[in-house]
């Protein structure tokens, strides 16, 4: 898988205080691009234009994928996404909620995938119990499974280490390996600065 993606300009207002203002980012196939920088930010913000949650007041994001460019109102399809503003089905068992994931996406999960990123993520003794309850930390462990289940070309990270215990964040690391090895770009976006040493690169944003 080839994957490039290449943010041009963007920028984003609420009201009359500026968020995001001509953003330039650029990544290909198994680099970590961070986005680092305080709560208020505009990390946030960064991650769900890119995801195509918000739109953005001017600029544009470009996906190409094995030399086809994905129409911009299609770039979620592509997008595996972990953030604190995503809700899980209580109702549901961790395998369930993989293969539901899987169908929402018209996806079939690979043999054994759903069981491999369980075990890596340290939820398969509880693969099959409703995640009602799960921990935080649990419930983090399991939107980054749901997140790298379809080996999504794009990788968009929004604090992923928020409730993480050390070995979580240990798992999180060989995630993220997981995701470089199968071409996808990452997009890490962190006030954490012990995930800075994940990144090849970083772009500091400031709370103007």
């Amino acid at each position: 898988m080839n994957v490039t993606l290449e943010v041009k300009g963007l920028s984003k207002r609420y009201s009359r205080r500026r968020v995001v203002e001509d953003l330039h980012l650029q990544a290909a196939s198994g680099q970590v691009l961070g986005l680092l920088g305080a709560n208020g930010s505009g990390k946030s913000t960064v991650i769900k234009m890119i995801a195509g949650l918000v739109r953005p007041d001017s600029g544009s994001v470009h996906l190409r994928i094995d030399d086809t460019d994905i129409d911009h109102r299609l770039v979620n399809n592509h997008c595996g996404l972990v953030a604190p503003y995503l809700t899980l089905y209580d109702e549901f068992s961790p395998l369930e909620l993989l293969h539901l994931h899987a169908e929402l996406h018209g996806r079939l999960t690979e043999p054994g995938r759903s069981e491999l990123l369980l075990a890596m993520l340290g939820l398969d003794s509880v693969s099959s119990r409703t995640i009602r309850d799960f921990s935080s930390g649990m419930r983090q462990r399991l939107t980054i499974a749901i997140a790298l289940s379809l080996r999504p070309p794009l990788l968009l990270l929004d604090e992923p280490g928020v409730t993480l215990d050390d070995a979580g964040r240990s798992a999180l690391a060989a995630c993220i390996t997981n995701a470089r090895q199968d071409g996808s770009v990452i997009i890490l976006a962190t006030n954490d600065d012990r995930e800075q040493g994940l990144c090849d690169r970083v772009v500091r944003m400031t709370d103007d």
